[in-house]
């Protein structure tokens, strides 16, 4: 595991946390290693369990991956990514977002830490910023770890709960940063490109809310003027219980009720801004130009509901199940937890091999 934090635009200090092989692109020349082997293409056409060899695993694809409320890349979620990205040949690359492990917290970049690491010892922890501002974190972190490790063949990103929602929005200007990237290398004739982008997947993504859920609205008004007196206070919020640590003893992830200011920005996210964006078409412009889409959910998630996924899911016009281009995996009797369950049981095994049946068929039309 190895570490590569960077400051936003917003000045707030990031942590990223990679999973994989030494990236020998960070210190050998860039002709080293060049092209892709026949047994690469082999490996994901017969999606082979085999590692290829670790003379070419500069060249392993990117699974981003940016995770919810709460949460850090010490999860059990992640490590089941991690265990099975290595056996698939797979890079994990894992954001933790603002206010979260150990990254900084929201105001804090007017005080860069020399450190790499956040210095504010936990102060406001999960207190998340505002949304669009974390879709920006995600549009950066995709754009620079797309640049850093540019020997990938490619890459795709992922985010399960609000990071599925966060990953949802930042595809658009992730792909206007990329095509604004590929013309800036023609006029200055640059050979070097990033990793091709295979796609999204959405995990159990934050993209409604049951309306038994939603408080009245003089609450919620209440709420609201609270979560700006006080965004980093718990009072009436739902309470994180951090079980999914990995390890047990991890301090990364929140305990406790969710600060104001992030109930708040969920609540009018969930309950708002995304089915609004569905009713007015929005939505087919936040995703033109996407690739492929993969949203993997349960049918027993206590938070979101499947139908609010499902409406959105067939809101994606542009894109269509019929050419492979966008699935749906329906997990029969899972949780919005399934992601973090620590056996391997039924429903984790579908989900595992779901995701990875899409990463690489997505990634073996490289090679055709």
């Amino acid at each position: 595991t190895s570490r590569h934090p960077f400051y936003a635009k917003d000045g707030v200090l990031l942590n990223v946390e990679c999973f994989g092989p030494k990236y020998k692109g960070f210190q050998e020349d860039e002709s080293e290693n060049a092209g892709a082997s026949q047994n690469d293409g082999a490996a994901y056409k017969n999606n082979s369990m085999h590692k290829r060899s670790m003379h070419n695993s500069d060249q392993w694809p990117l699974l981003l991956y940016v995770h919810g409320i709460c949460e850090s890349a010490e999860t059990w979620g992640v490590q089941t990514l991690a265990q099975y990205c290595a056996k698939h040949c797979w890079r994990l690359i894992v954001l933790e977002l603002a206010g979260h492990g150990l990254s900084g917290d929201v105001g804090s970049g007017s005080g860069r830490s020399t450190s790499g690491v956040n210095s504010l010892a936990g102060k406001g922890r999960a207190t998340c910023p505002n949304f669009d501002d974390m879709v920006n974190h995600v549009a950066e972190f995709t754009i620079r770890m797309g640049v850093k490790f540019s020997r990938s063949k490619g890459m795709a990103l992922c985010g399960g709960s609000l990071g599925g929602a966060l990953v949802a929005y930042a595809v658009k200007d992730i792909l206007s940063s990329r095509q604004e990237g590929k013309v800036a290398q023609q006029k200055l004739k640059e050979q070097q490109e990033c990793p091709k982008f295979y796609g999204i997947v959405l995990l159990a993504p934050a993209l409604g809310i049951k309306p038994n859920a939603i408080p009245s609205a003089p609450v919620v008004a209440v709420l609201r003027t609270l979560s700006y007196i006080l965004p980093s206070h718990g009072i009436l919020t739902p309470t994180e219980l951090p079980t999914y640590s990995c390890p047990p003893s991890s301090t990364r992830n929140y305990s406790g009720r969710w600060p104001l200011s992030t109930s708040n920005m969920l609540l009018e996210l969930t309950s708002n801004r995304v089915p609004s964006d569905i009713e007015s078409g929005k939505l087919h412009k936040q995703m033109e130009g996407l690739p492929s889409l993969c949203v993997i959910t349960g049918d027993k998630d206590e938070i979101i509901p499947l139908q609010s996924i499902v409406n959105w899911f067939e809101a994606v016009s542009n894109l269509s199940s019929e050419n492979g281009e966008k699935t749906l995996v329906v997990l029969k009797g899972a949780g919005h937890g399934f992601f973090h369950e620590r056996r391997m049981k039924s429903k984790k095994k579908y989900f595992v091999q779901s995701l990875f049946d899409w990463l690489n068929d997505r990634a073996s039309r490289d090679f055709q």
